[in-house]
């Protein structure tokens, strides 16, 4: 038959717990419960290009395979800062329960005069402590842990997004001055055509006797280097703004909406328009598409938008907020509402 336990082995057990507590004592829970840390994978940076012999479509693309690796690392940055602040809310919530000297000194102060002086009763809720604030430390040990990892991927997580946004920033840079030279070089282009057409013009409308026709002498130079004939002369001007940005309701001379390179176009040759794609459309004639020339007008998407036609298949335009003046093909996809000539 078991013997009870004498008032010294009371004692001696009650000690042995009391100094089993007070090794907690002043341990820093780190955090408690389960924590996931994020292990989430990602692709490689996108390949680095040669900027200088690349076209500005291949840095387009580039840049948009960059931008899609930025977003992907902002996500898994939000995500780790998002599973980090969950683990230090439980860090304070169990630091306030079982991780200060104050904590533990209440619960043993209450279980000392608990239980009506009963020692045993004493010693249970004592032993109860210990074993819960054992299993805490036990979890505190691998959420610190896991907290340690967190702050380790959101330091590298940090530095991917940095160094992503320093590299879109140079994509960007690149694609600008791409975009600006190819502009230039088809601008070039074009005013040589067109200065030899307008030099066959002019050797064709001379008469038998070497004197030009009265229409090459009403042909005086007010639009300076540009033709006179008001629809080169448009399309000069209007690819002479490419690159340029477009600003809704803006009708230059640095930047421009749709109907408003239209307007500045033809303003260089005298012709006054009214800065809307109705009213031009009212201004102007119908053309099969079938007689398009340079310089003359395309309308798109209900009237609401309109492009100056420069041959080959292709407009110039100023598309959309965000954008700049550029060449397109003629058919970009938006509806054709038809053909007009000025």
């Amino acid at each position: 038959m078991a013997q009870a336990c004498t008032n010294s082995e009371h004692h001696s057990r009650a000690g042995a717990i009391l100094r089993r507590v007070a090794a907690y004592t002043g341990v820093t829970l780190a955090t408690v419960g389960l924590v996931t840390v994020f292990a989430g994978t990602h692709a490689d940076a996108a390949d680095d290009i040669d900027y200088d012999s690349a076209t500005a479509t291949e840095i387009d693309a580039h840049l948009d395979e960059l931008e899609a690796e930025r977003d992907d690392a902002a996500a898994d940055l939000e995500e780790l800062q998002t599973q980090l602040a969950d683990a230090q809310a439980v860090i304070e919530a169990a630091t306030a329960d079982y991780g200060t000297s104050g904590a533990q000194l209440t619960v043993v102060t209450a279980a000392v005069r608990s239980a009506d002086d009963e020692l045993g009763a004493k010693v249970s809720t004592l032993v109860d402590y210990a074993q819960q604030q054992s299993e805490k430390y036990e979890e505190a040990q691998e959420a610190t842990e896991a907290s340690e990892r967190l702050e380790a991927q959101i330091e590298t997580t940090e530095k991917r997004v940095e160094d992503l946004d320093a590299k879109i920033d140079e994509a960007e840079e690149a694609f600008d001055e791409a975009a600006a030279a190819e502009a230039a070089e088809a601008a070039a282009a074009e005013a040589a055509e067109a200065e030899t057409e307008s030099a066959t013009t002019s050797d064709s409308g001379s008469d038998s006797s070497g004197e030009s026709s009265s229409s090459s002498d009403s042909s005086s130079s007010s639009t300076a280097a540009y033709s006179s004939d008001a629809a080169t002369a448009a399309v000069q001007f209007a690819k002479n703004q490419l690159g340029e940005p477009y600003v809704f309701g803006a009708a230059g001379p640095d930047s421009w909406d749709c109907s408003g390179l239209v307007v500045g176009a033809y303003n260089v040759s005298g012709v006054s328009l009214t800065h809307s794609t109705w009213a031009i459309w009212d201004q102007t004639s119908s053309i099969g598409r079938g007689d398009l020339k340079p310089g003359d007008l395309v309308f798109y998407n209900g009237q609401n938008h309109v492009g100056i036609y420069i041959g080959g298949g292709e407009v110039v335009h100023a598309p959309k907020p965000g954008d700049v003046v550029k060449i397109s093909p003629l058919d970009m996809g938006m509806s054709i509402d038809g053909y007009r000539r000025i």
